[in-house]
């Protein structure tokens, strides 16, 4: 991550250079940054800028560039999963902490939980980490230059972890840098806030996320809409443009879903193909599954507004063959409310790590009910 890979933020990277420039680099830094603003990336950029400062002329940046420079520490909100099933801490998980970055560096925490299989879970900054830490930024530098720690989410550090790092964030080794980032300072220790030097970052500008979205591929007219509505959130915005590649691909199995679940009543065999459709979606990422289910409930309310006659609310247009005012008819007073109740389970299921298959399957049986 260079600081050309960040988005808008200008003042703050120039203020940035400008201190390592003039060698008044504040020990520890807090960047404040509301979701999809850039704090992470922030931090990975300045933490890249000040050890490529202080790499020898013959050194390589690969190391820095892949974030495995062993001048460069990260730590994060983590949590037992399947692979590290007790004692977790952020070393265990750095292969997944390196494609998040790489991936989804304006990502948040619930995407990072999702990466690392833990939705259902709290996550943490604990005293292994803290003691983990320390010990690294107490050990010379590798090359001779920078040493960089930066501490993502640091709202998630416990009273022992932060009392911990507070010892050396206190007196802090020569060429050592502690950078924080967070969401929200309200909720870390004022000990903690009050040493360091605080950086805040605003919200993008819709110009600046339109023409990275541009940049990336996306079409004028869907990057324009998406920085219009994200109020500065880039990964506000990334979401949306997302979901509207998918729709029409998430609207043809919506399509062959119903049109399946019309069929059992005549034909029970139908249920066959019902499972089948359950066992292809349960094999879909957990955020195209809650994708696909949001996308669904929102076509059953414009049915609604379509059958009752509200045309001016209806958003909804097809893309497919679905007949959508015939569809319409069969949702209506009597249903939708038990049709949104169970769209909204099946999405708590999923998030909650839920078996899909079983979820897909029971919120199936139940349509093939509710919507004859």
């Amino acid at each position: 991550m260079l600081f050309s890979e960040v988005i808008g933020q200008e003042t703050l990277k120039q203020e940035l250079i400008k201190s390592h420039s003039q060698s008044r680099i504040p020990h520890c830094q807090l960047f404040v940054s509301p979701e999809g603003t850039g704090g992470l990336a922030m931090a990975i950029a300045f933490a890249r800028y000040v050890i490529e400062k202080s790499l020898p002329t013959n050194s390589s940046s690969y190391k820095i560039s892949e974030l495995k420079h062993p001048d460069l520490h990260f730590v994060f909100p983590n949590a037992a999963n399947k692979e590290v099933k007790s004692k977790p801490f952020s070393d265990l998980f750095l292969e997944q902490w390196r494609g998040f970055v790489h991936n989804d560096p304006y990502g948040n925490l619930l995407d990072w939980y999702s990466k690392l299989g833990v939705e259902n879970k709290q996550g943490k900054i604990g005293n292994d980490d803290a003691e983990n830490l320390l010990k690294k930024m107490s050990l010379k530098s590798y090359e001779g230059g920078w040493k960089v720690a930066v501490i993502w989410m640091a709202e998630k550090l416990n009273q022992a972890a932060t009392n911990k790092l507070l010892k050396i964030v206190e007196e802090p080794p020569e060429k050592t840098l502690f950078l924080f980032v967070c969401e929200s300072e309200e909720t870390l220790l004022e000990t903690l806030v009050s040493r360091c030097q605080i950086f805040r970052l605003g919200p993008l500008s819709k110009n600046k996320i339109e023409d990275y979205l541009i940049k990336k591929g996306v079409k004028t007219s869907v990057a324009k809409k998406a920085a219009i509505n994200c109020t500065g959130n880039l990964r506000t915005a990334l979401k949306s443009v997302y979901e509207i590649k998918n729709e029409k691909e998430f609207e043809e199995w919506f399509l062959k879903w119903v049109r399946t679940a019309f069929k059992v009543k005549s034909n029970k065999e139908e249920v066959l193909a019902l499972v089948e459709w359950s066992k292809t979606m349960s094999k879909e990422g957990r955020e195209i599954q809650k994708s696909f289910l949001t996308f669904s409930l929102n076509i059953f309310r414009n049915a609604l507004m379509k059958n009752y006659g509200v045309d001016s609310l209806v958003t909804f247009e097809p893309k497919t063959d679905l007949n959508f005012e015939s569809f319409s008819k069969y949702v209506h007073g009597n249903n939708i409310e038990e049709i949104s109740q169970e769209l909204e389970s099946a999405i708590t299921g999923i998030q909650s790590n839920g078996n899909p298959n079983f979820i897909f399957m029971d919120l199936s049986l139940k349509l093939t009910r509710l919507i004859q």
